[in-house]
């Protein structure tokens, strides 16, 4: 049996994870001394309203060697073969810190993959992971490999302004960009790293770029897309609109949560679709 785990910042809902039979690890959140997992003791809408109405800028943090340890230790008294799928080992520490607990506990059942990704990217590797369980393990990591080199996400940021309060960018940059209202466009590369690969001044020229960047002709149609967005999902209904999908091709509309609205803030807009095999 092959058991799926993986970490709160895919944002799938508990409720949803619990129907697919994934396991998922909170991620933690901090304000100053105050300290949440979140989706267990933090929604999105009270996240939001802290970042917005407050005066200190929230750190997030991976699972503690403690937990991940526990969760190998189940899997391997249950007998079972457990497939980790965290966010990218580019952008947390949670990759290696489970290889680590891996070796030093010899949990054996235990295969973890570098994702290279996270968000509604993650969850559509974790969601189609999780259709294919019945496959041998070796199987499934070949599935899953395919299918990341495939995926695509491209997304536009309202400001800077959260991307330079998380050391990510250059302060005095921040400064002139959100004065001039730059909306930076970005890209989880292929080596799951979030790049910045332009800026537009205004969201209106942001949207449009980012619409201007799918290929329908390219798109694998059985994933169909996935639109993200950050607290307000306005930005995003019009570039779904732009963008001009039928609407069996737009597979959902998902909130990004606290985990990375800690580092994007309010208001992006983007997508993720997975481009056909040659």
């Amino acid at each position: 049996m092959i058991k799926i785990l993986t970490d709160s910042s895919c944002v799938i809902s508990q409720q949803d994870a619990e129907k697919i039979g994934v396991d998922v690890i909170p991620l933690g959140i901090t304000f100053g001394s105050e300290a949440y997992l979140d989706g267990v003791n933090i929604t999105t809408e009270e996240f939001y309203k802290k970042l917005l109405e407050g005066k200190q800028y929230p750190h997030t943090s991976q699972p503690s060697p403690q937990e991940l340890d526990e969760r190998f230790r189940k899997a391997k008294e249950e007998g079972t073969t457990l497939l980790f799928l965290p966010l990218s080992s580019k952008i947390s520490g949670t990759y290696e810190s489970a290889l680590r607990i891996k070796e030093q506990g010899g949990y054996d059942n235990v295969y973890v993959y570098d994702t290279l990704c996270t968000t509604i990217m993650l969850e559509l590797l974790v969601r189609e992971a999780a259709k294919r369980t019945h496959l041998s393990i070796e199987e499934l990591i070949e599935y899953v490999d395919n299918l990341r080199k495939r995926a695509k996400l491209f997304a536009g940021i309202d400001t800077l302004e959260y991307l330079a309060k998380g050391g990510r960018l250059n302060t005095a940059t921040a400064a002139i960009g959100t004065l001039l209202k730059v909306k930076p466009l970005i890209i989880i590369s292929a080596q799951g790293t979030i790049d910045v690969i332009g800026k537009k001044l205004g969201a209106k020229m942001g949207i449009k770029a980012v619409a201007e960047m799918i290929d329908l002709n390219k798109i694998d149609k059985q994933y169909g897309v996935r639109f993200l967005y950050s607290y307000d999902p306005q930005n995003t209904k019009e570039l779904i609109e732009r963008i001009g999908l039928k609407e069996d091709e737009i597979v959902e509309l998902t909130d990004l949560g606290p985990i990375v609205g800690t580092h994007i803030g309010p208001n992006a807009y983007g997508y993720v679709f997975v481009e056909k095999e040659e």
